[in-house]
């Protein structure tokens, strides 16, 4: 399966790992993001972002069978030449490596907000750092293991607050139903598909898998909890706050946790929520450091895992560390993933997806 395990993957481990990549976002900052530009309709975006990574996926999968299960890279070595595998194997190990400290230090900032006020920021994204480095020196399957066991716990977390808060519900708030408008919905539809950014690194684990069926079922499982929790998100955020007021919050997730109150023993949950963003926040850094020494050990053909986690970790800790401010962060780097994650988390299977169908189709007429 990879460069420090051979076992298989299951359906379920696939799903897990996945669905960190997808779902932990919901913790975050894209929230204020999502409704300021959609309103009220954030959770139709939310619907239609998914809709159409389900489509990239399932053309994933049909491109991966017909590659004989194959990894992303291998086949892009097959499809356009070694020198196109390599540049895609980079661009995946530095996008991964990206990403992982993108999401590392925002994790930092929501945890500095809610929990630690007068902790250094760098010290919490120091230690978050070291966590996720020594889960990848245990290696590939404890961390695959670890995703599913944990999975299940944040999901389990996040469902629970929705629960709580219903009693603060307004379903006045979610009208106009349409209310930022086509164009409000359409951009925010794309922010939330370059969030979901599991499609690469899933298929770069299609060889592990234990079937062909069972990366499928990974995927399409993945992607219908993370749309079943994103869509319930967004309308308890709205349907507690309103679009305006979710718009100005760090993190809505964590809003909706302090805002349930039954009585005066039985109110603010956000310590629960915490507890699953801390573990949230790990697991997917973790995972994205995986993923990205996985493909830099494709390509580079170096089988020390320690090796490449430590060079991987200085870039990663150079992304967490370098923005002065949440709005300098904000404004630097979530804006890349936001704006043009899509294209490289999408754009790249479904051209991989089509030059695959037109070399078939050559290859069939001859």
């Amino acid at each position: 399966m990879n460069m420090d395990t051979g076992s298989k993957l299951r359906s379920y481990d696939g799903a897990a790992v996945a669905g960190f990549l997808s779902v932990s976002g919901l913790f975050f900052t894209a929230s204020g993001v999502i409704t300021e530009l959609a309103g009220p309709a954030a959770w139709i975006s939310v619907i239609l972002a998914h809709a159409f990574m389900l489509v990239i996926f399932l053309l994933t999968a049909v491109f991966t069978r017909w590659h004989d299960g194959r990894d992303i890279i291998a086949v892009t070595t097959s499809l356009m030449g070694k020198p196109a595998g390599f540049l895609y194997g980079l661009a995946l190990s530095l996008y991964f490596c990206f990403f992982t400290g993108v999401f590392l230090r925002e994790g930092a900032e929501i945890l500095k907000i809610y929990a630690l006020p007068l902790t250094p920021i760098y010290v919490i994204a120091g230690l978050l750092i070291l966590c996720v480095v020594i889960m990848n020196l245990f290696g590939g399957q404890s961390l695959i293991k670890s995703a599913g066991f944990f999975f299940l716990a944040v999901v389990s977390g996040i469902v629970l607050i929705m629960l709580l808060g219903v009693n603060r519900y307004n379903p006045d708030y979610l009208f106009p139903v349409f209310g930022g408008g086509r164009d409000g919905i359409a951009i925010s539809g794309r922010y939330l598909a370059s969030m979901i950014g599991f499609i690469p690194a899933l298929a770069l684990l299609a060889p592990g898998f234990q079937s062909s069926g069972a990366y499928k079922k990974a995927g399409v499982t993945a992607l219908i909890v993370s749309a079943l929790l994103s869509t319930l998100f967004y309308l308890c955020l709205v349907m507690t706050f309103s679009a305006s007021v979710s718009t100005e919050m760090a993190s809505g997730l964590m809003e909706l946790g302090k805002s349930i109150y039954y009585n005066h023993f039985f109110y603010r949950f956000e310590s629960l929520l915490l507890f699953s963003m801390i573990f949230s926040s790990v697991m997917t850094a973790a995972i994205g450091l995986y993923i990205a020494r996985k493909s830099a050990g494709i390509i580079l053909a170096v089988k020390s895992a320690k090796t490449l986690t430590a060079v991987l970790a200085i870039i990663v800790a150079s992304v967490v560390f370098f923005p002065a401010s949440m709005l300098d962060f904000k404004n630097r780097y979530l804006s890349v993933i936001w704006n043009y994650g899509v294209y490289f988390t999408a754009g790249f299977p479904l051209a991989l997806f089509a030059v695959s169908a037109v070399k078939r189709v050559i290859r069939y007429e001859k």
